[in-house]
């Protein structure tokens, strides 16, 4: 086994010297796309002084599967911080520094919709959550964690009961997305570790291997260097979840930013406005160059503090059913009378 592990570790490392090697010769031929909507492939980002105001917004959420029933039990916090000269000089929570969790639960589900239901309600939570801190303190800048809209995998099929509850999240996107206009407040969702191929199927000759978005451009970037901004996606039409944002599908834009050698790209997505990309990408690249070796904005981490959930409230919400609810039986291998 140990031999086999290091023959493994060896093929990646192939892999790995391959992809840096494609890297830098697709950055010396620098070549053209009509996508580029700055028409350059990489720019360099200039670190802006902050006088600011910045939200983000996170949640949790924890899961309890039983026979026939679901239980979820989850909360969503906001952070707002407020920079002068580049030093924070104040902090807000909403709906407080440690909200109390809420419960939902579910019958009848099969496993598919277990997955889309857990999706579903996380990412609901999050959205109500981030245009009630919009609307009370119009930040600037107001990042959620993660896509800053929801991906294929939480689309349920047409047929499913929790179809209505996706419908009802995309109106509730949408309201995000005109509010955040409507109080000048730019959107972003930033992704730590996507899998995105986004970029580098824009260069199939160029990147003839598969690889992610991020693992490629962590050798064609260098520090304080992005990608161009491009579309979400190429067809906004055929995307499965982009076309159910009608009239916001071409306002959803990307590009990659690498604040600091010691960390990989970000993927930031951002809903565009008037606001122009270079100051867009120097007012992240400031607030996340916080580490050498770890990049990403510490008002972010922060609403991910508050929000995350002890697995001690789990624990209390299952003796509480068991109590009240002693004909619903737990799952078969969580009853095992052996090993």
């Amino acid at each position: 086994m140990l031999e086999e592990l290091k023959e493994a570790a060896l093929h990646i490392q192939k892999k790995e010297e391959k992809i840096k090697n494609s890297a830098e010769k697709l950055k010396e031929k620098n070549p053209d796309s009509m996508e580029f909507i700055e028409g350059k492939m990489i720019l360099p980002v200039s670190p802006s002084s902050l006088d600011l105001k910045v939200g983000a917004v996170d949640g949790g959420i924890l899961s309890y599967e039983m026979h026939g029933v679901d239980v979820l039990i989850f909360r969503s916090a906001s952070a707002i911080f407020e920079y002068e000269n580049s030093s924070l000089i104040s902090s807000v929570y909403s709906p407080s520094s440690f909200p109390k969790p809420s419960y939902e639960i579910m019958m009848g589900l099969d496993e598919k919709e277990i997955l889309w239901h857990k999706s579903i309600v996380r990412l609901d939570s999050e959205i109500k959550e981030a245009i009630s801190a919009i609307k009370k303190y119009s930040p600037d800048f107001f990042f959620l964690d993660g896509s800053i809209l929801p991906l294929p995998a939480d689309k349920p099929s047409e047929s499913s009961v929790l179809f209505e509850k996706y419908i009802e999240l995309i109106s509730k996107y949408k309201n995000l997305y005109s509010i955040a206009k409507e109080k000048n407040t730019q959107l972003l969702g930033l992704i730590k570790d996507s899998r995105a191929r986004r970029f580098v199927e824009l260069f199939p000759s160029h990147i003839p291997f598969r690889t992610s978005d991020t693992f490629f451009l962590n050798y064609l970037l260098k520090e304080g260097e992005r990608t161009s901004s491009i579309y979400y996606s190429k067809e906004a039409s055929k995307h499965q979840t982009l076309r159910d944002l009608k009239d916001f599908a071409d306002d959803i834009r990307i590009f990659y930013l690498k604040p600091v050698q010691g960390d990989r790209p970000l993927r930031i997505e951002y809903l565009n406005s008037l606001l122009k990309i270079d100051d867009i990408a120097s007012a992240v690249h400031s607030l996340s160059a916080i580490n050498s070796s770890y990049a990403y904005p510490s008002v972010l981490i922060e609403a991910d503090l508050r929000a995350a959930m002890d697995p001690e409230e789990l624990e209390v919400a299952k003796k509480s059913l068991s109590i009240n609810l002693p004909f619903v039986f737990q799952l078969k291998r969580n009853m095992r009378p052996f090993r």
